[in-house]
């Protein structure tokens, strides 16, 4: 094992496609001390990671990846340390889910309307019991032959414009702080070079946001200096990690392929302990 952590990691809970318990055994495989599950708008898949923790000698971070929207600008959240049973977490992260279940059956219905093949069940079935997205459908579309990849998929039908997108649940980046450090977590900005918004992200400093993700895999190694300059200068904890999702007919990496050194870890944890002594 070495003093390495992937903070940035999708389980079948979201959208990936390895289980929590796989995730962490990956995990083990290439010699990482920590990971974080950090799903997208759900907890569901912490408490089989964190089992999953105990048996393979890997720190399990509960963490959780909230999808907001400003001005049309998609702003994701990551959580870390958070208390996943938190019950208005709970109940924000199950709306959130449901309404992901109806974009997705409008995105099919769309998608079959103009002659793509794909079966709404297929989808769900694809999900494996965690919240339906995207990257299901991508994968849908990539298994009738409807595209050469999952991220060509993405590309001809998915993104905004697209024939099959469907805007997705609004949710403020503000509020999704809110709910993560009434959660006892640390907010932090994920992928902020996709942002292109840096003003942005100190508006949501002064919101509560407490951290950057500066290494991931759409970051040059000239953006993330220039980000963890940015994180420096702001007093933000810069994190990182693969946004693995594992997915079959991608080219994003896998897991451990972005990592940070266990001090984020650290400084992440003491960063949380703070935050819960102050709401006591």
């Amino acid at each position: 094992m070495n003093s390495r952590a992937d903070l940035h990691v999708h389980s079948t809970a979201s959208d990936g496609a390895l289980t929590p318990s796989e995730v962490v055994k990956e995990a083990r495989r290439v010699g990482l001390a920590a990971v974080s599950i950090a799903d997208h708008d759900t907890a569901d898949g912490i408490e089989e990671a964190l089992e999953a923790g105990k048996a393979y000698g890997v720190e399990v971070i509960p963490g959780i990846e909230i999808s907001a929207t400003r001005d049309s600008t998609e702003v994701h959240i990551l959580g870390y340390f958070i208390d996943h049973k938190q019950r208005q977490l709970l109940d924000e992260m199950r709306k959130l889910k449901e309404a992901r279940f109806e974009r997705a059956r409008f995105m099919v219905e769309r998608l079959r309307a103009i002659g793509v093949p794909i079966r709404f069940e297929r989808v769900v079935e694809l999900a494996r019991g965690g919240a339906v997205g995207r990257p299901h459908i991508a994968r849908a579309i990539w298994e009738v032959g409807a595209s050469s990849s999952v991220d060509a998929a993405f590309g001809k039908y998915l993104q905004p414009g697209g024939p099959g997108y469907v805007p997705r649940p609004k949710v403020l980046p503000e509020r999704a702080i809110e709910l993560i450090l009434e959660a006892g977590g640390v907010p932090c900005c994920a992928h902020v070079a996709k942002l292109r918004r840096d003003e942005l992200i100190l508006e949501l400093v002064k919101k509560g946001l407490l951290g950057i993700e500066v290494y991931h895999p759409d970051h040059t190694s000239a953006v993330s200096r220039f980000y963890k300059r940015f994180a420096e200068k702001h007093s933000l904890v810069a994190v990182g990690g693969s946004d693995a999702h594992c997915i079959p007919g991608t080219a994003n990496g896998g897991i451990g392929s972005v990592t940070v050194d266990y001090d984020v870890v650290e400084q992440l944890r003491s960063l949380a302990e703070n935050l819960r002594r102050t709401r006591i």
